[in-house]
C-alpha cells in the first residue's frame, strides 16, 4: 500500500517536472513569454497542491496503520502539539507610532 502511494506521488511529481521542463526550459521560442509565465505559475501551483495532499496522505497513512497494529496514539500530546498553534493573540508591549519616524 505504501509503495503504491509513493509511486503515485512520485509519478505525479515527475509528470509535473517533465511538463515544466518541456515548456519552461526547453520550450524556447515555441511559446511566448506570457504563455511560459502562466504555464510556470500554474505548474508551481499544481506542485504545491500535490505536495500538500502528499503530506496529508502520509499523516493519515501513519495514524491508520499505527491504530491497525494496535499501537497507542498519545492523543493528548498530539492535541497539545496541534493546539499550540491556536494560541490567543498577544498584543505588543511597546506603543510605537509609525508616523513619528522619519525615513
Amino acid at each position: 500500500m505504501a509503495c503504491s502511494m509513493v509511486f503515485i506521488y512520485l509519478s505525479h511529481c515527475g509528470f509535473i517536472a517533465g511538463v515544466f521542463g518541456a515548456v519552461m526550459v526547453r520550450g524556447g521560442d515555441d511559446y511566448g513569454i506570457f504563455a511560459r509565465i502562466v504555464a510556470g505559475g500554474f505548474l508551481v501551483g499544481v506542485l504545491v497542491v500535490v505536495n500538500l495532499i502528499g503530506l496529508l496522505v502520509q499523516s493519515v497513512f501513519y495514524y491508520v496503520f499505527k491504530s491497525f497494529h494496535h499501537q497507542e496514539i498519545d492523543k493528548s500530546a498530539l492535541h497539545d502539539h496541534l493546539g499550540g498553534y491556536l494560541g490567543e493573540y498577544v498584543p505588543l508591549k511597546s506603543n510605537i507610532q509609525m508616523e513619528n519616524f522619519e525615513v
